[in-house]
């Protein structure tokens, strides 16, 4: 084939594209129009990773998200040394990381590549210009991802509805002042 510019066109619209679907299942970015997403997605990078490689790794620093769009990943935690333990497994469409990305915390688990792994890689300039422009997303974001604390700590602590209800709403704020201390939103 011919690598005209013509050519070259058409191969970067099917990967943005792409990536447009693969954002489309992240509900972090539900928020975002489609000028955003688009930067968002352009900004997206590949990642992929071979069976039993680690894609994070427990307690190390790092600062962005990944979508999963092939293969499926095993989610661990070590806890105080032991050994560690399997807790969930990921899948196409499936996104972590976001903590790392949007407040800067460490990664809380381990997660490696059950079978070959492609997944796109957003770090945080890639996302930083976007925040500044529009800081209410991150009010947004905030409550996604207290929302899916509290559906984690519900159900290890079993939780009734009027606690998790004031939970939630502790969660969201202090998630939403790491996002603005992080990124130096009203700054």
């Amino acid at each position: 084939t011919e690598d005209s510019e013509e050519h070259k066109d058409l191969h970067l619209q099917k990967e943005v594209a792409h990536r447009l679907a693969a954002l489309s299942s992240v509900e972090l970015f539900h928020t975002l129009n489609e000028d955003e997403r688009h930067v968002v997605a352009e900004r997206l990078q590949p990642a992929p990773f071979a069976k039993g490689e680690a894609i994070t790794r427990q307690d190390t620093e790092a600062h962005s998200l990944y979508i999963m769009t092939t293969g499926s990943a095993e989610v661990a935690l070590s806890v105080a040394g032991a050994p560690r333990t399997a807790i969930a497994t990921l899948h196409a469409g499936d996104f972590f990381g976001e903590m790392s990305l949007l407040t800067g915390d460490k990664r809380s688990a381990t997660v490696v590549a059950l079978e070959n792994v492609e997944c796109y890689r957003l770090d945080k300039e890639s996302f930083h210009d976007i925040l500044h422009k529009r800081p209410e997303i991150a009010e947004h974001i905030s409550h996604v991802l207290a929302r899916r604390r509290m559906e984690h700590e519900a159900a290890r602590e079993g939780l009734d509805a009027e606690a998790r209800h004031g939970h939630m709403q502790h969660t969201q704020g202090a998630i939403f002042a790491r996002i603005s201390a992080f990124f130096g939103l009203g700054s």
